[in-house]
């Protein structure tokens, strides 16, 4: 396998691709750095979703675009609003590849220019993004580090990811020089908890709790994950599910664990798409208790996707990543300015409002944004 640097075609530009009312997820740019595809990222966590997306690479190769400043560029001088930029839905941003690294660097560099939001989702190290000028009180900005378990949870989930010390040593290097942490527990099999630990199983989440508080993080996101019993087409994994994969793991551990998972994951249709997940009425207790552990040490939560904001999610927070990350509005001389009082939550924050914040009613819908929206 080798590293390959290639341009990317077209506009980089997507929302979430969800219409429903009930959409939790923020209006946002989201950027991938690499295509989806099993060797677009190191980490190959058993679970991962996007490396079998119907687009996906089927490349021996991984392939880095090299030209997103310039994508990017082009389509921000054509906007009046920015919406918050978020960096990668596909694979992380934040591999340890010093080609990436160069790229990823080159892009948040541009998008602080240009004076807009932005917030990364990973499980490696940022750190070399404290190389930029101004990068540590550059605002609104928040950085998520994904991590889905304690030390033993990670080792069979995401072996090849950096490990929970090293995620834990992130957070809390970032958090101490001012920057806005956030972690997504995310996703958390309760089963294999249960395997590992018997009957103390919640008490390591609670354990996980204390050490995220203790490290600086602001706010918790979590899930209980989607599960597909679609035979991937992938070489590695090809003929196994995701669900598959994730029995064999918890059988491995417990096959009494393993019958209960089965029994407890149901299929459920949904405004972000149909797939297995936890009984609802299991994910309402389970993310009850990890609320109320949450707000005790002076941090907020939310779930996502899986449960609405009223069910589940810590009051006053302007959308599921928790932090404020508003559009932005281009000004005269062609930078943009964030807009006081957006949450980029339109459907829900600016609901019934004649004139939001931004001055444009009309993006104040639940459906995904396209540019053309964002150029009056």
């Amino acid at each position: 396998m080798s590293i390959r640097l290639i341009a990317k075609k077209g506009s980089t530009f997507h929302d979430f691709p969800y219409s429903s009312p009930q959409r939790k997820c923020l209006h946002c740019w989201i950027i991938n750095v690499t295509p989806p595809g099993l060797n677009q990222c190191l980490h190959q966590c058993i679970y991962c979703y996007a490396r079998e997306a119907i687009y996906s690479n089927y490349s021996e190769d991984t392939f880095i675009y090299n030209n997103l400043p310039e994508l990017v560029e082009k389509d921000l001088k054509k906007l009046t609003l920015c919406p918050p930029i978020s960096l990668s839905n596909v694979s992380d941003p934040c591999q340890d590849i010093a080609e990436l690294k160069r790229e990823v660097k080159r892009l948040i560099q541009l998008l602080m220019d240009y004076g807009v939001s932005f917030f990364v989702t990973t499980k490696g190290d940022p750190s070399f993004l404290l190389e930029l000028p101004g990068f540590i009180n550059y605002k609104p900005k928040l950085i998520a580090t994904t991590i889905e378990g304690n030390p033993e949870i990670l080792e069979l989930l995401s072996p090849k990811a950096p490990p929970f010390e090293a995620r834990i040593a992130t957070v809390h290097r970032l958090s101490q020089v001012g920057i806005n942490t956030v972690i997504r527990l995310d996703p958390i099999f309760i089963h294999l908890f249960q395997a590992l630990y018997g009957a103390s199983w919640f008490d390591k989440i609670a354990e996980l709790v204390d050490i995220f508080a203790s490290i600086g993080a602001k706010h918790i996101i979590t899930s209980t994950g989607r599960l597909s019993k679609k035979r991937s087409q992938l070489a590695g994994c090809r003929g196994t599910s995701i669900w598959q994969r994730l029995c064999q793991v918890i059988y491995n551990q417990s096959p009494l664990a393993v019958k209960k998972f089965e029994q407890e994951y149901v299929y459920e249709a949904h405004w972000s798409g149909g797939g297995y997940r936890l009984r609802k009425d299991l994910r309402l207790s389970f993310h009850h208790r990890v609320l109320a552990l949450v707000e005790a040490k002076g941090m907020t939560y939310a779930t996502c996707q899986e449960l609405s904001a009223e069910e589940s999610d810590s009051l006053g927070i302007p959308h599921c990543e928790g932090l404020p990350l508003p559009f932005a509005q281009k000004q005269t001389d062609g930078k943009f300015k964030p807009i006081p009082g957006c949450t980029a939550n339109c459907h829900v924050s600016c609901r019934g409002l004649s004139m939001p914040p931004c001055g444009h009613p009309e993006l104040v819908t639940c459906r995904p944004l396209t540019l053309s929206k964002l150029r009056k």
